[in-house]
């Protein structure tokens, strides 16, 4: 059923290890190595370094840049919007269309150093790898697993996020989507998308592409300790020739995306001043996949002797997760710090609902979420997977307070789980293996 010719390790360019020419990876691949690879080139252009100042001027410019916390990390957001830009357009070509992994922190791999790519409330559960298309041709998206697999999805946007644009609403729309409760899958676990202007049927679930310009295909990893990115690859198969894109061609896209990535930070200047401090706004149905999925975003700004207690209920969802962000809506670490949770990384209360407990410092109980040192921020609740749209999406959020952090113990219940050093140090050092685990070779993240 598949033909996964492109899943192939790039070892033969930068050997990690002794047996690395025979490995296959989902993630490591030679399509990869080479989209990296070109957009560090890129990066090192005047176009783009101009881009990136232009960028600056920008940015700082927000209500929200004054303060100690986005100056922190004002740096960051610069590189990882680059990056952003970077990855999408050394993949911006519909002809010869790639799969390329991004929204992750700054990497090393493969031989090489990566920028980070982390752009708008990115999620730490997600595997992303983007794909560009042209409406009127067909492609073929071939998947199969190399072991348990989260919930997986793929949407056809109108719009790539901080480019064709401006505003939150057009981003969200997509052509069509799916998920997993549609996919064919073979006695293997294999798939097959088609994604075009007319159905080939060839028995394989197709998506409409008209008025899309690219795809997004999801997988939210709920368990990192057991679940795997599938393998996967993407290819035209029909449809009218495109002029291939020059590495200057894509010099200018990168250049001009990495504008509309700025632009895009500083719409969220309104979103940003409208959702209550220590609290969370309204939560926000979404379409990437077939079954009813939501988001809400929150904001922090805690003091070092403060923590921030959250309740939420799972609303039946098969995937959920909380998330910590700076004010630049980029994750903090999720990697050796518990900067997101999973609702299998949580513990879930005796009536069903699930407690979290956002401060500075370490309070000592399950749940905690780690502002990794910033003493503002935002967060982003998830739900995905739901069995039926929320009847009333405000009431997934059951209660938001801020307690003295020496309060904290006695505000939850009294069956709640204490953590002690050893065992948050033993959780930490098991969450770093765990995430690095997704990359199928040795792998470095630098956080940052």
């Amino acid at each position: 059923m598949n033909e996964i010719d492109d899943v192939r390790g790039v070892d033969q360019k930068a050997q990690n290890t002794p047996s690395a020419a025979e490995s296959v990876h989902a993630l490591a691949t030679a399509q990869q190595y080479e989209l990296e690879a070109t957009a560090m080139a890129i990066l090192k252009t005047s176009e783009m370094q101009k881009a990136m100042e232009e960028a600056r001027q920008l940015l700082s410019k927000l209500s929200w840049a004054r303060s100690e916390t986005a100056q922190q990390t004002f740096e960051q957001v610069v590189s990882e919007c680059a990056g952003y830009a970077l990855l999408s357009a050394a993949n911006r070509d519909p002809q010869n269309p790639g799969l390329v992994w991004l929204q992750t922190p700054r990497k090393e791999w493969l031989g090489h150093a990566v920028t980070g790519s982390r752009f708008c409330f990115d999620n730490p559960d997600n595997i992303y790898r983007y794909a560009f298309i042209d409406d009127a041709s067909t492609y073929v998206l071939d998947s199969r697993p190399a072991g348990p697999t989260g919930r997986f999805s793929v949407a056809i946007y109108v719009a790539l996020t901080g480019a064709e644009v401006e505003s939150w609403e057009a981003w969200e729309r997509t052509a069509d989507a799916a998920d997993e409760e549609r996919m064919i899958v073979d006695s293997e676990g294999a798939s097959r998308i088609t994604i075009g202007p007319e159905d080939p049927r060839d028995g394989s679930l197709h998506l409409k592409s008209k008025g899309g310009t690219f795809v997004i295909v999801r997988e939210a990893l709920n368990d990192w300790h057991t679940q795997r990115p599938r393998a996967m690859s993407f290819r035209k198969v029909a449809g009218p020739q495109t002029l291939a894109l020059t590495f200057d061609d894509r010099v200018a896209i990168a250049a001009r995306y990495m504008m509309f990535g700025a632009q895009t930070i500083a719409q969220f200047e309104g979103l940003h001043a409208s959702i209550p401090l220590n609290d969370f706004g309204a939560p926000l149905q979404r379409g990437h996949s077939t079954k009813p999925s939501m988001i809400t975003q929150g904001r922090y700004h805690l003091a070092d002797d403060e923590a921030l207690i959250m309740n939420f209920l799972p609303q039946a969802a098969e995937y959920m997760s909380l998330s910590v962000t700076s004010p630049w809506l980029i994750s903090r670490n999720a990697v050796s710090k518990s900067g997101s949770r999973t609702g299998c990384q949580s513990h879930q209360n005796a009536d069903g609902t699930y407690t979290y407990v956002l401060s500075h410092r370490d309070p000592g109980v399950a749940n905690w979420m780690d502002t990794d040192g910033l003493l503002e921020g935002c967060i982003a609740m998830r739900w995905e997977g739901m069995h039926a749209p929320a009847a009333d999406p405000n009431d997934a959020i059951s209660g938001v307070r801020v307690v003295k952090l020496d309060a904290v113990r006695s505000a939850l219940p009294a069956d709640f789980p204490s953590v002690g050093p050893a065992e948050r140090a033993t959780e930490l050092a098991g969450r770093q293996a765990d995430y690095e685990s997704r990359c199928g070779v040795d792998c470095r993240f630098i956080e940052g």
